[in-house]
């Protein structure tokens, strides 16, 4: 059997042990290193066969998003959603460079769409990072199943809208001001981000997130690197429950 073969089976194993289903609407963060260690392609050719097994398995009526965060909007650089390369990993850059009409228009957290609801992605509010119309929202609204490939629980960039919904005391609202290439036009932008406090550790504890969840996010080996799922709506209750009783439980070291 093909090594190709062999990886195939493996990713399909993996999402059946991660109940990762046909129809699924899946965000996927993720480390490019789990594809690699399998396959001895150039790395383009690992991630877009990567890429095609995981739209194969989740059929027409799924949908995939990927991350492509780029943060230098903050710095008051424009955004270009064709040129401006993801801050979060291999395969956003590679998926950048293959699909960027899929790569939504939003500054700082735009992610790149494939599948049935690309349409009803694209129309999120590109404005405001975890407003109530905003991507986060939308995915909370739809149960996404938020897959970390290879990659820890801490990297979920959705619990940071949580923290948004629960106005944890160390993040705030801040605005910036910079441009968005939209349809070959550069187009003055106001962003609502609501951000960490300096001076603050607000980085998401691992141990914490692992902790909290429990048998709720189901985890898997791939290789060398360990794998996780959980919805939207499963994640958002348990950390809104917990955060409710102690604001700061996913950045506190103490127990």
């Amino acid at each position: 059997m093909s090594k190709k073969k062999i990886f195939k089976n493996k990713i399909e194993n993996l999402f059946k042990s991660l109940k990762i289903s046909r129809g699924d609407n899946v965000l996927i963060h993720s480390n490019s290193a789990g594809v690699h260690q399998f396959l001895d392609n150039k790395k383009d050719k690992n991630l877009k066969f990567f890429i095609d097994i995981v739209l194969e398995y989740i059929g027409k009526k799924g949908t995939l998003v990927i991350p492509t965060y780029n943060y230098d909007f903050t710095k008051g650089k424009t955004f270009n959603r064709k040129r401006s390369p993801s801050h979060v990993g291999e395969l956003g850059n590679f998926l950048i460079k293959l699909n960027s009409s899929n790569r939504t228009y939003e500054p700082v957290f735009s992610h790149i769409v494939f599948g049935k609801l690309k349409e009803n992605l694209f129309s999120c509010d590109t404005k405001e990072a975890f407003g109530d119309k905003s991507v986060f929202n939308y995915i909370l609204n739809k149960n996404f199943k938020i897959l970390c490939f290879c990659c820890s629980p801490a990297t979920i960039t959705f619990i940071h809208f949580i923290e948004k919904k629960i106005n944890v005391n160390y993040r705030y609202d801040k605005f910036f001001k910079s441009y968005n290439i939209v349809n070959n036009k550069k187009i003055k932008t106001k962003y609502k981000y609501c951000v960490g406090k300096k001076y603050i550790d607000y980085s998401l504890k691992e141990k914490k997130i692992y902790d909290l969840l429990g048998s709720k996010l189901l985890i898997n080996n791939f290789g060398y690197f360990s794998c996780s799922q959980i919805n939207t709506k499963l994640l958002f209750k348990a950390i809104k429950s917990k955060l409710k009783k102690n604001s700061r439980f996913l950045i506190n070291n103490e127990n």
